[in-house]
Formats: C-alpha cells, structure tokens, sequence
C-alpha cells in the first residue's frame, strides 16, 4: 500500500499528473479541491471553519484509504512558512506508514509566468471551482513559501520535477 503526496504551488500540474499516473495504475487521485471547493463555497477562503475542516475531511479519507489498503494519490499545495503544512503531512505519512505502507513525494515547479498562463485553463476552472486564478496565483506567490527546503524533510522518497519543458505524461512517467 503506497500514498504518494504531490505538491508544489498553485498551477504547477498536481491534479493533471495525479490523473495521468490514476489511469495507469490501481492508485485512486484524492485531489486537495476535491474537498477545499466545497468547504470554500460554504465557509470562504482563508477562514477558520476552512481551515478545521479541510484538515478533518483530509484525515478522515486518508485514515480511510488506509484502513481499505487503498493505493492513494494526494496533492497538496504547502506553504513551508507555516509549521500546519508539515504537521499536516506528517499526519498522513504516520497513517499509511503506522498500517505498513510507504509514502512517496513528488515535488512539481515551474516558473511563476508558467503557471499564470495554466491559471486560465478553462479546465482548470470547470473542474476546480475555487482554483486560484492567474491574479491569484501571481499574489500567492509573494505571500507564500511554495519552494521545499534543500535538503527536503523525506530525502529517501523524494522526486523533485520541473514541469516546463515536459508534457504531463513525461513528468507522469517520472513520478
């Protein structure tokens, strides 16, 4: 049983890898806004209802995906200024490693003007409700820190990827 947790800032290709690397395995895509779209519509963004529940929702699925031995995917946007981003992984790393199994990290980057042109993907914005888009995108970048620290906290199961000069199946095939 493996999770494997990709992250990296708002617009860099998480949900379009999760997927690609979904349809060519057994892993199941748990994206963040599968649940943050429907916290964000009820409580907004940045509030402390979504904050408490995102974390609870998160837990809850992912204790349960453990629990059925479900091979996951999940993908994260860290702000590695705040200590809840660690906190928040660590807990999900303790969950599938407390029932025997093995968490993977895939870091995804790309330049700032790169994500803003993906920020407008019209299917970026069908499927993520709340997705940020390119105003946003551009504002989270000075207001949060996106980049891992080197050496990163889980260096034996970490892959870092730039996905600019690749296609999404290339940087699915690397993860």
């Amino acid at each position: 049983m493996k999770l494997i947790v990709i992250f990296g800032p708002p617009s860099v290709g998480k949900t379009t890898i999760g997927k690609l690397i979904e349809a060519r395995t057994n892993f199941k895509l748990f994206h963040n806004h599968m649940v943050m779209d429907g916290i964000m519509h009820m409580f907004g963004v940045g509030t402390p209802a979504e904050n408490r529940l995102s974390k609870i929702v998160r837990t809850e699925v992912i204790k349960e995906a453990a629990a059925s031995e479900i091979d996951l995917i999940f993908t994260y946007v860290w702000d590695f200024s705040q200590v809840k981003g660690k906190a928040n992984i660590d807990t999900y790393k303790e969950i599938y490693e407390n029932r025997g199994g093995e968490v993977f990290f895939i870091e995804l980057s790309a330049p700032l003007d790169v994500r803003i042109e993906r920020a407008n993907s019209p299917d970026r914005q069908r499927i993520k409700t709340h997705a940020p888009d390119a105003k946003r995108v551009a504002q989270l970048e000075t207001s949060l820190s996106l980049t891992s620290p080197s050496p990163f906290f889980y260096p034996d199961n970490y892959t870092k990827i730039d996905t600019v000069n690749k296609n999404p199946k290339e940087v699915a095939q690397e993860s």
